[in-house]
C-alpha cells in the first residue's frame, strides 16, 4: 500500500533507538530538563555531569527517594496531578518532551 512504508518506519525506529543509547544526548536532555523544570518547585531533576559522560556512560547526581508504588493512597491524586502538570509544562511551555517514565525516573 502507498500509505504504509514499512522500511521507512523501521529506519525511523532504528534511528530513535540508537539515539536513546547515546548517553551524551541523554545528558544534554537532562541538563535541558533541569533548567526548564526549575519553574516547578516540586519537581527535582538530578544534575548531569557532561565532563564524565560518554556515549556509553551517563553520570548524574544521586537522588534519594521512594518508588511511586510505595506511596500512600492519600498521595496518589497529588502525584498524578504533578505528573500531568510536568508533562504539560514540557509540551506547552517549552515544546520539549522527555518521555522516559520508568520507576528510576519518577520517585517521590
Amino acid at each position: 500500500s502507498d500509505r504504509f512504508d514499512a522500511v521507512a518506519l523501521l529506519d525511523e525506529f532504528a534511528y530513535r533507538f540508537y539515539q536513546e543509547l547515546d548517553y551524551n544526548l541523554e545528558c544534554d536532555n537532562g541538563i535541558k530538563m533541569k533548567e526548564q523544570m526549575s519553574v516547578l518547585p516540586d519537581v527535582v531533576i538530578p544534575k548531569n555531569y557532561p565532563e564524565f559522560t560518554s556515549r556509553r556512560v551517563h553520570v548524574a547526581e544521586w537522588i534519594e527517594g521512594e518508588k511511586l508504588s510505595q506511596s500512600n493512597e492519600d498521595d496518589v491524586g497529588a502525584l498524578v496531578n504533578l505528573g500531568v502538570i510536568t508533562y504539560l509544562t514540557q509540551l506547552l511551555d517549552f515544546g520539549f518532551f522527555h518521555a522516559d517514565p520508568h520507576p528510576g525516573n519518577m520517585m517521590r
